[in-house]
């Protein structure tokens, strides 16, 4: 669930989460009730996504309103500018699991790419670590950018006790001539950490993708593109900052509009009829 596209950073990557426009932002009433739905109609798992989710004043009012509705696995996407400010609000209202948009280790590299500062991001993730939040740090790999970064990004995730998770360029609301540029096939990638990691394992929640274990800490390689096993029992739906179920990220056809009827007083089960509308359009992309 996006709760915004705002966002603090200019990162040369973003897909903005397959969001053409934005078109105004949900209400915590309004998001709460979403969720609410959802979970009546059998999902277990929501992650809050931007743009910048910690840019909305009333982000831990949603955390915690969506923890107290008892689902499996509330988490939360984040720049992590800001997490030195909010991660001990954040575990207060019962946040557990953060995913840390991250590109590079290299100052230079990281202000290139997003116009920030690394320094503010590490207090962040330091922040977030000390306050009991688990850590998955996300790392678009772009070719001549950070694919030499590797294992300076697993260090990293070992010294916060975290895991990295390793993701292909997609090319999604970006300019053609940069992805062009900068796409790199990771699969030179994973065969060089299939051979050096301490044991393989499979993730058989998401088409038995390979979790590659270095003492303890945990590597996993995202790679969509042109893969029909990325599409292959997949269990997402998205919703936009504006209130409109996306049934693929790839897809813009298809959207489902939530926000309007709630606006419009429509009952709790229309609102679940509107859900598995959404349902009936997912096709597999690749």
């Amino acid at each position: 669930m996006s709760l915004t596209q705002r966002c603090n950073l200019i990162c040369a990557y973003c897909h903005h989460e397959g969001e053409t426009a934005a078109r105004g932002e949900m209400s915590a009433t309004e998001v709460l009730r979403i969720v609410k739905t959802a979970r009546d109609l059998g999902i277990t798992r929501i992650k809050y996504t931007g743009g910048e989710p910690l840019l909305r004043a009333d982000i831990v009012e949603i955390v915690e309103g969506s923890v107290g509705l008892n689902l499996e696995d509330v988490s939360l996407t984040t720049n992590g500018t800001l997490l030195a400010a909010y991660s001990r609000q954040l575990a207060g209202a019962g946040l557990r699991r953060i995913n840390v948009s991250l590109p590079s280790v290299r100052p230079a590299v990281y202000a290139s790419l997003t116009g920030g500062d690394l320094g503010i991001v590490m207090d962040g993730l330091r922040g977030a670590r000390d306050a009991g939040i688990r850590i998955k740090i996300n790392s678009v790999i772009m070719k001549g950018v950070n694919e030499g970064e590797i294992y300076d990004l697993i260090s990293l995730a070992a010294s916060l006790g975290g895991e990295l998770q390793l993701i292909e360029l997609e090319n999604l609301n970006l300019d053609p001539e940069f992805f062009k540029k900068h796409y790199q096939d990771l699969g030179a990638i994973e065969n060089d950490l299939a051979s050096r990691a301490d044991r393989i394992v499979s993730r058989h929640d998401m088409n038995d993708r390979k979790r590659y274990v270095f003492q303890g800490l945990t590597v996993e390689v995202v790679r969509p593109m042109g893969n029909p096993r990325f599409c292959a029992r997949c269990s997402r739906l998205r919703l936009t900052s504006s209130g409109m179920l996306k049934p693929c990220l790839m897809r813009d056809g298809n959207l489902v509009d939530l926000i309007g009827p709630m606006r419009s007083g429509c009952s709790d089960q229309a609102l679940k009829g509107l859900f598995l509308k959404a349902v009936g359009f997912r096709a597999p992309y690749y």
